[in-house]
């Protein structure tokens, strides 16, 4: 299985042309919608800029970023389908740039299945070893065996449209996982299932993963799917690599402030343009905090910071801030407290122990406390500098 290397990658796409009458009033408007992307050039729209990155062998990397910020591009030109317009994919240190998608060893699971309708599970299953002219015997050792690894025994003389989306879903990965390929990418599999069956299913691909040892990279915009799945996490935004770094370092050490936002962004509360005395103390809530030397270093010459704490790491004290409460909500096991003070609002996060469902009603005050070890602070470019 090989090392993926990705060099000063960048892929850009043609403007939409406008020609002829018809539909040329929509073709203008997506026109004029792809010309006020972030990144344009002369030539079109810079959908991948720059890129560096390795894949290393049998690692679980997730590609996580919002709508467009070129996650599918950056799996397309991994998978051979584009060609990048500037930059080096290599394979074992393997120029690959000109070597087509089906000479990569790489297999693929879309979002929509991709499934043909009139084959049976068996057969849909079966196709990538019958067009290599396997014998019959060993292509029906290799399903069943895959088969039962995804708990599609009993549903192999099935058609897709007799499965659920989950069942659907487990098809096409076994269809995958058949031919062994060095490396699968997954281009948000999950999105059309429901909350239960994406739970379901991210179990099953974290077990299947250990399991073979392939080189697995999933794209999504789910937040949940990157921390749950992933060894590494990459984020992209608008093109461009925000941050390269283990499940771990992503969540506890973000680069920036959009990273920090972007993942646990139902719970991180943000507090904008603190400003910093010449001493480096800054005050949050009438409490004052002080800034390290590395700390002030990193600031420079700006006068006000962001300082960014995640709910979970804030309490309710008698030592805390003065705040009231708006509302709760519940979340799983998760009790989220909606509050405001001084105008801002706050977000914590308890877990419920059946003695705090009714706690905390709208109006009532109460007391936050904030722990500064838990700050995550960003200078005016959105950096962060603790």
């Amino acid at each position: 299985m090989p090392k993926i290397t990705l060099k000063d990658v960048t892929m850009i796409y043609p403007f939409q042309k406008v020609s002829g009458l018809f539909g040329r009033k929509q073709k203008q408007l997506i026109l004029k919608q792809q010309q006020e992307m972030p990144y344009t050039s002369n030539e079109g729209v810079i959908a991948l800029q720059h890129f560096d990155g390795v894949i290393e062998d049998g690692s679980f990397t997730v590609v996580l970023g919002p709508s467009g910020s070129g996650k599918s591009t950056l799996l397309r030109i991994v998978a051979g389908l584009e060609r990048p317009v500037l930059g080096e994919v290599c394979f074992d240190d393997v120029l690959c740039n000109d070597v087509p998608a089906q000479e990569r060893d790489v297999a693929m699971v879309f979002q929509n299945y991709s499934l043909y309708p009139n084959q049976t599970v068996y057969q849909n299953i079966a196709f990538p070893l019958e067009v290599k002219h396997i014998p019959r015997e060993e292509i029906e050792a290799e399903v069943k065996k895959i088969a039962k690894l995804l708990r599609l025994d009993e549903k192999l003389n099935r058609l897709p449209q007799e499965l659920s989306g989950g069942e659907r879903q487990r098809v096409a990965i076994a269809r995958a996982l058949i031919r062994k390929p060095s490396v699968i990418l997954f281009d948000e599999p999950f999105s059309n299932l429901d909350v239960l069956m994406r739970k379901e299913l991210r179990n099953e691909l974290k077990q299947i993963h250990e399991t073979c040892k392939t080189t697995f990279i999933y794209v999504t915009h789910d937040q949940y799917d990157a921390l749950y799945l992933a060894e590494r996490i990459v984020i992209l935004k608008d093109g461009i690599k925000q941050m390269d770094a283990s499940v771990s370092d992503v969540y506890n050490y973000p680069a920036n402030r959009f990273c920090a936002q972007f993942i646990g962004s139902s719970t991180f509360n943000l507090f904008e343009d603190i400003p910093v005395g010449k001493d480096g103390r800054y005050k949050l809530f009438g409490q004052t905090y002080e800034l390290t030397e590395k700390q002030q270093k990193r600031l420079g010459k700006a006068k006000t910071l962001d300082a960014g704490i995640r709910g979970t790491n804030l309490a309710v004290s008698d030592l805390g801030v003065d705040a009231i409460v708006e509302y709760t909500e519940m979340i799983e096991a998760d009790l989220i407290v909606h509050a405001k003070a001084e105008e801002k609002e706050i977000i914590l996060v308890e877990k419920m122990n059946g003695s705090n469902e009714m706690k905390y009603m709208r109006g009532q005050p109460i007391r936050i406390a904030f722990d500064p070890k838990y700050f995550h602070l960003f200078n005016q470019n959105g950096e962060r500098i603790n």
